[in-house]
């Protein structure tokens, strides 16, 4: 009997531990904004990420709406004026994988031309929890990325936000 049980058990533990493979599903037809685009604010950007164990892909449409300026608050020291960029990432489409993946995000950075920005914290703005773990993506995300204005020195007030995916950068302005 032992025997016999350890026949049955054995293929079913190495089934178990079976690595899942590398992405090879279907995903919906996605046209991808060319890169290098710019946008105005309210416009929508269509990227894909993925994540680096699985390639598991995402695809995002992203709104990034007109700033809006606000007065700093005391513990932001430095700063006048805190310059607010609402985000919003929408997946539209997740790639099925036997396991929950965590696919990389678009990377938010302010611009201002060329240039980087000063960056702010974004809590001063809002809440913002962006999440690239497959099961959270279930709808829109709201959030912030913020600039500021310095009482002494102005620095590099955003005028803009990029956006960088593995294979596109889009600007906003």
């Amino acid at each position: 009997m032992n025997k016999r049980a350890t026949a049955v058990l054995i293929p079913l533990v190495l089934a178990a531990c079976d690595t899942p493979s590398a992405f090879d599903g279907d995903m919906p037809a996605f046209t991808e904004t060319r890169d290098g685009a710019t946008l105005r604010y309210g416009q929508t950007a269509k990227l894909v990420t993925k994540d680096v164990q699985f390639d598991v892909p995402v695809q995002w449409e992203i709104t990034v709406d007109e700033p809006e300026t606000e007065r700093a608050p005391r513990s932001a020291s430095e700063a006048a004026d805190i310059v607010c960029f609402p985000v919003t990432l929408t997946p539209v489409a997740v790639g099925e994988h036997p396991v929950d993946v965590t696919v990389a995000l678009p990377e938010l950075s302010l611009v201002d031309d060329t240039l980087n920005a000063n960056t702010a914290s974004s809590q001063y703005c809002g809440e913002s929890a962006f999440s690239g773990y497959t099961p959270d993506l279930t709808g829109p995300q709201h959030g912030f990325v913020a600039s500021w204005a310095g009482t002494a020195e102005p620095g590099v007030v955003a005028t803009g936000v990029e956006v960088k995916t593995r294979d596109a950068t889009v600007t906003f302005q």
